[in-house]
């Protein structure tokens, strides 16, 4: 589903985004899990796609899937902030979200080539989130 859903997608350095990107994530995430793997292979889906929350449920996607990926999809005019503090409140979510925060942080260098402005940019955002994020796994109960 996944796959499909993303096809033809590329990165920001003409990558194929499954295999660079979606792929990596859920890699990071399998010693969480079942359930973290697959969140993180389907978590810019919502966001990137045609596909809904409600498609995911009736495709079989379990409930806390389906709800981690809801907490790191980004609504219409909320600020970066706002989504990572509803993915710091999901248990998988913050998970998921820190594991795609990490395989970002790790692709600046790439992108600093081609758009030095914007690498910079993104590695002050995404620094910024990943304490936030770090913080919630920390203290979580």
């Amino acid at each position: 589903m996944t796959r499909r859903a993303h096809d033809g997608q590329v990165d920001r350095q003409g990558r194929n985004y499954y295999h660079s990107h979606l792929l990596p994530i859920a890699r990071l995430l399998l010693p969480y899990g079942v359930d973290a793997a697959t969140a993180g292979l389907l978590h810019d889906v919502v966001e990137d796609t045609a596909l809904t929350l409600d498609d995911l449920v009736e495709a079989g996607v379990g409930a806390a899937v389906v709800r981690a990926v809801g907490s790191v999809t980004r609504r219409a005019d909320e600020s970066y902030d706002e989504l990572v503090g509803r993915a710091c409140a999901d248990p998988l979510g913050r998970l998921v979200k820190l594991a795609d925060n990490w395989h970002n942080l790790t692709g600046l260098d790439d992108l600093a080539v081609v758009d030095p402005a914007t690498a910079a940019r993104l590695r002050v955002r995404y620094l910024r989130a990943r304490e936030r994020l770090s913080a919630a796994v920390l203290t979580a109960p």
